[in-house]
């Protein structure tokens, strides 16, 4: 597995490199990664299939996988690009080990997560954080990690991303959402006593230890 060292990037090359990434392994010319990487800028990031958003005054940018609309500027993301053979048969397999992988990072900085058991409908579907859906890990019942994936016939993209700070204040103003909704369904690492450092040193080793076993 390829690991390179955490970079802070404009929301249009992030994508394009992990996009990149995905379709060279496709094609047999690349290797499987796991990225991590921060935005230079505050940003939205839509799903492949998503419009863009009207109204809002930040760069918005699409990515390669689907899922729900997401802010970005206070968050430490990730890209896992591998062989579907390494992970499971089918989209559920690899999410359900990816979710176990994440749950066993945050244990070890000594926060215990919870599976969301919803599996209704929800109105603010545009934004991917507003309500945790089955299968995704919160915290107090609010959501702590968003992924989106997206699977070609030989490999997979896993977008992953976390809070490590927020700040409800500003992201209300560009969303255009009350503060108070999103203090009761967003939560950050440092909410939770996690510093960003020792998350994303506890992400390599949970990938390399998985990778390795």
């Amino acid at each position: 597995m390829r690991v390179p060292p955490l970079e802070t990037l404009p929301p249009e090359e992030n994508m394009k490199k992990d996009g990149s990434l995905l379709f060279s392994l496709e094609e047999g010319r690349g290797k499987p990664t796991f990225r991590i990487y921060k935005w230079d800028r505050l940003c939205i990031s839509i799903g492949y299939s998503q419009k863009p958003p009207k109204g809002i005054k930040v760069p918005v940018v699409r990515r390669p996988t689907g899922g729900g609309a997401l802010l970005h500027g206070w968050d430490v993301s990730f890209a896992l690009v591998d062989l579907r053979e390494a992970w499971g048969s089918n989209p559920c397999d690899i999410y359900r080990r990816l979710s176990n992988l994440l749950m066993d990072v945050f244990r070890k900085l000594g926060v215990r997560l919870s599976l969301s058991r919803f599996r209704g409908r929800y109105l603010e579907r545009y934004y991917c954080f507003f309500v945790p859906t089955f299968g995704e890990l919160t915290f107090g019942g609010r959501k702590v990690v968003a992924v989106a994936m997206r699977t070609l016939r030989r490999s997979f993209l896993a977008h992953g991303s976390i809070y490590t700070s927020f700040d409800y204040r500003i992201a209300s103003e560009v969303l255009g959402v009350e503060e108070n909704l999103l203090r009761r369904r967003v939560v950050s690492a440092e909410e939770m006593g996690i510093k960003e450092g020792d998350l994303v040193e506890a992400l390599l080793s949970a990938v390399c230890l998985r990778v390795g076993s």
